[in-house]
């Protein structure tokens, strides 16, 4: 009963800049929320996903039948630093930039080809640039979205003197998070990082490079390479407790440690460490599940991870998408994607969507691939959306947190914004600091139930709707901000 009030008060909340991604939500929820049958929404249009209502979920790409629109891969960072700019992967048109806030289309990216459709890396902190490695070549580049300038630089092949193919990893991860490191490999006779800001090339001490590059912790000081970690020396520093390689992303724990983030479907040698979600520390090899088979089960098959929130200074930010073996999302985790802080030693889950996905006709490009925003606040995924529409496309969709919104701080101050009586019979009442131009009313199913000019007396009547729950959107010249409200007739 305490979690359904906290939940309710959570629903009720104005939505903010909080870069806390467990608002609206419950920690650690093992409770049944079944995937229910709903109709997907038409580009550019959203749904409020019914099993989890705190979440938004946006249709961002046209693919149409036969065809599909995805993220590059869960590892690799969609939106650019600061979140203008999002970058998604389609047949046909190849890889395609997008407004990172309205998501309508740019243009494609057809001016320049990578080695892989995963290897673009938005650098860190400039919001315009890029990084790629050149189809067919050992050059790496720089590159303007804005003014399409492109700049060389290295060409790794010269400077390793290699006469096989420079590659970049298997599972690629992104640069490190200062935008200065990345690592590759010549063949599979030798492995390098380089220090884009020294011009340093370093060698790693390793025998075996078993078809995969070291990839570098967000730091850039530590590199992983199949379940092992090297450092700045490229020398080997320790192991992880695992027994095989699989899908995993770097990132950071919450007070900063690099941190490996993996599913593990047994024990590691050194026993634990078993779950759909399994945390390591790279500076000194301690391992936890955060999605433990004790509480979730055997681990999810279809499990992506992104750990990419490199801009929430809460840290320690994890978002996962597992397919699940029923693919109805009937059981726990099955088509869900939850997001974890993930601490040294323990961790919260919040589970926050069905991404109704199951490879149904596409096979990889039907896998979600859930990958998290800079600030941790949007979650960008693929899907076939399981239903009616199962298998005929796989489309881009953004599921918003309510720690999300489109305007700016700076323009406003959300503590002069309040919706009363809420709950409410009839009529609510908006009390606020700014001029409102319109308003919409929805239901959870994104449908428009009212809009409007609002009134001078900034009250909305509201006594034809059904009992339920419903999102008020305002609309100023500042921008659009959102809450929920409850219509409830009151007994007298």
């Amino acid at each position: 009963m305490k979690q359904i009030s906290t939940l309710l008060l959570l629903l009720l909340s104005i939505v903010s800049f909080a870069q806390d991604l467990s608002l609206g939500y419950i920690a650690n929820d093992l409770q049944a929320h079944p995937m229910q049958a709903i109709s997907p929404p038409a580009y550019l249009d959203f749904i409020y996903d019914p099993s989890f209502p705190s979440t938004k979920i946006t249709r961002i790409s046209d693919a149409g039948p036969e065809n599909f629109a995805v993220p590059m891969y869960s590892t690799i960072q969609a939106w650019n630093a600061d979140e203008t700019y999002l970058i998604i992967y389609g047949n046909p048109g190849g890889h395609q930039l997008l407004n990172g806030t309205d998501y309508s289309f740019v243009r494609y990216l057809s001016d320049f080809s990578t080695s892989d459709v995963e290897q673009i890396f938005w650098h860190y902190t400039d919001p315009e640039i890029l990084f790629y490695p050149e189809l067919g070549t050992g050059n790496f580049f720089r590159y303007n979205v804005n003014t399409m300038e492109k700049t060389v630089i290295a060409d790794f092949s010269a400077l390793t003197n290699c006469n096989s193919e420079i590659a970049y990893g298997s599972d690629i991860q992104m640069m490190s998070w200062d935008s200065d490191v990345i690592s590759f490999r010549c063949g599979n006779s030798a492995a390098y990082y380089y220090r884009i800001s020294t011009e340093e090339l370093t060698q790693f001490d390793i025998s075996d490079i078993g078809d995969t590059a070291p990839m570098p912790f967000p730091s850039g000081d530590l590199f992983y390479h199949r379940n092992s970690v090297y450092n700045s020396d490229g020398n080997h520093v320790l192991d992880f407790n695992l027994n095989n390689v699989e899908h995993s992303c770097l990132g950071k724990l919450s007070n900063g440690d690099d941190a490996y983030f993996a599913i593990a479907f047994e024990e590691g040698p050194d026993g634990g460490c078993q779950g759909t979600l399994v945390a390591h520390n790279a500076t000194n090899g301690n391992c936890f599940p955060v999605a433990s088979t004790e509480d979730y089960g055997y681990p999810q098959s279809g499990t992506h991870i992104s750990a990419g929130a490199h801009k929430n200074t809460l840290g320690g930010w994890v978002a996962v998408s597992m397919m699940g073996f029923d693919l109805d999302g009937q059981d726990l985790l099955d088509q869900e994607i939850f997001v974890a802080r993930v601490h040294e030693s323990s961790a919260d889950i919040y589970r926050v969507a069905h991404h109704r996905s199951d490879e149904n006709e596409f096979d990889y490009w039907g896998e979600p691939h859930v990958t998290i925003s800079p600030s941790g606040t949007r979650l960008l995924f693929g899907s076939d959306w399981s239903g009616a529409d199962d298998g005929i496309s796989v489309e881009a969709y953004v599921a918003e947190l309510p720690a999300f919104t489109t305007v700016s701080t700076s323009d406003f101050d959300f503590r002069s914004f309040e919706v009363f009586p809420n709950p409410t019979s009839n009529i609510i009442t908006i009390k606020n600091g700014w001029e409102i131009e319109a308003y919409k009313i929805y239901s959870l199913d994104g449908k428009v139930l009212l809009q409007s000019n609002l009134n001078e007396a900034n009250s909305i009547d509201i006594e034809n709707l059904s009992n339920g729950i419903y999102i008020l959107t305002l609309r100023s010249r500042e921008g659009v901000q959102a809450l929920k409200f409850v219509k409830q007739n009151i007994l007298k």
